[in-house]
């Protein structure tokens, strides 16, 4: 079966389903693929760049309009409050409409966020409204770019192209941190400001993904993954198979009741509450249970970054080269470890805090390199859209959860050690998980 035309960007209709297995095209993964991967982390650096704006320029939002903290943290809320909702809705549609008319349509809703951010983003009320708008634009594309971009890459490749593209996504918030403040020092407002960071790289992005990405599904019909493409057959030596006769949902139906999907979509809720939930913890617990002084605690917490960003590739080699393409093993050791890691925080101090930590969020890190390739390795073919709009869904929702959770279990205790006790049992419950989504 011979490929689509590979310059067409947005086709009129999907095309026909096909019941036969496209002929061998490549010996390896082609460099294609990693152009592929390049596009969809600016796609995905463009959205977050956005997303942070509120956090880099909340002091400034604060004074201009006199907000309390707690009101100022709802325009971070309401943005991942649609991030939330909208995957598992794009998910069910994006097989059909394609992955160009996806992208379009999430870099259209970021366009609209900025462009509107200089005319009427001068009320707390219109600002709120604008991030719930700013939070359907990534929940649109997030799904659909992550899927896409690992059916590019063969089983046992999969892993590490996917942490690569998570790893620089937390890059997008050290932009909008090092950008921001210097479009103020130029005399922008921060609404203006919002404005530039947003409308013209989502354009730029736009014009290169749809002028340069094929959409895999409709150049090869037929192909599931790259796998399909490859020359070789299956090496039991390099690539697991172990699972691949397991069911693997074909609809929404399939997908919601599908045991795996569910397990897999907790686990990923857990480690959101890990990661997100620790940004809100850790800095009142170090300073008002270690007693280390904000600027130190935050110095810290920093240092943890470029580990977490040199984890996600880890754990995907881990989970491709040495458990040949199951993603379970590296799981559970990333959760484990980082469980137990998080519960000994109480008890140590000094030198050896830093080195807890640091070893901690590296190994809940460990997750990154396997978390863009759950769809493709729970989904049958043509499904991966919707299980990874479900996954991303629940994801979300620990993700915005996680800091309101620890609150409240702050509140109530009177001490953030509760928050970091909780947090630890998440990862030590989230290797039980790991162990039984069988990828």
């Amino acid at each position: 079966m011979e490929p689509v035309n590979p310059t067409s960007t947005v086709e009129s209709s999907p095309p026909p389903p096909s019941t036969t297995a496209p002929a061998s095209k490549f010996s390896q993964t082609p460099i294609y693929s990693w152009w592929v991967m390049a596009v969809s982390i600016l796609c995905f650096v463009t959205f977050f760049v956005g997303l942070n704006t509120v956090a880099v320029f909340g002091p400034v939002i604060r004074d201009e309009w006199s907000l309390s903290a707690s009101s100022l943290s709802m325009l971070t809320l309401a943005s991942m409050v649609t991030f939330c909702v909208i995957p598992v809705l794009a998910g069910s549609v994006a097989a059909d409409m394609g992955v160009h008319r996806v992208l379009i349509v999430g870099m259209a809703l970021n366009v609209a966020f900025g462009v509107l951010c200089i005319t009427v983003g001068d009320s707390y009320t219109w600002m709120l409204l604008l991030r719930l708008l700013q939070g359907c634009s990534g929940g649109v594309m997030i799904s659909t770019l992550a899927v896409h971009s690992s059916l590019w890459f063969p089983k046992n490749r999969r892993g590490f192209a996917t942490g690569i593209l998570m790893g620089f996504v937390g890059v997008a918030f050290s932009i909008t941190a090092f950008v921001g403040p210097s479009l103020l020092d130029l005399g922008m407002s921060w609404q203006a400001a919002t404005m530039w960071m947003t409308v013209v790289p989502s354009i730029v992005c736009t014009i290169l993904f749809c002028t340069t990405v094929r959409d895999f599904n409709r150049t090869y019909p037929g192909a599931a993954t790259m796998d399909d493409l490859l020359d070789s057959p299956a090496d039991p030596s390099r690539r697991s198979t172990r699972f691949a006769s397991l069911p693997r949902p074909a609809t929404v139906r399939e997908v919601l009741t599908n045991r795996r999907v569910w397990i897999i979509s907790l686990y990923g809720a857990g480690t959101a509450v890990y990661l997100y939930g620790l940004a809100y913890a850790l800095p009142l617990f170090l300073t008002e249970n270690k007693g280390l002084t904000l600027a130190a605690a935050s110095s810290l917490i920093g240092l943890t970054f470029f580990f977490k960003l040199v984890a996600a590739p880890v754990g995907g080699l881990m989970s491709d080269i040495y458990f040949k393409g199951e993603r379970y093993q590296t799981m559970m050791i990333g959760a484990g470890v980082a469980g137990v890691l998080i519960l000994a925080v109480p008890f140590v101090s000094g030198g050896l805090l830093a080195i807890t930590l640091i070893t901690m969020f590296f190994f809940a890190s460990l997750y990154g390199g396997t978390f863009y390739t759950w769809a493709a390795d729970l989904a049958a073919p043509g499904a991966e859209y919707k299980v990874s709009g479900m996954i991303f869904t629940l994801c979300n929702v620990g993700s915005a959860a996680s800091a309101p959770m620890l609150g409240a279990v702050t509140d109530i205790s009177g001490s953030a050690s509760y928050a970091i006790f909780l947090v630890g049992a998440i990862g030590i419950l989230s290797v039980f998980c790991a162990k039984y989504s069988r990828i």
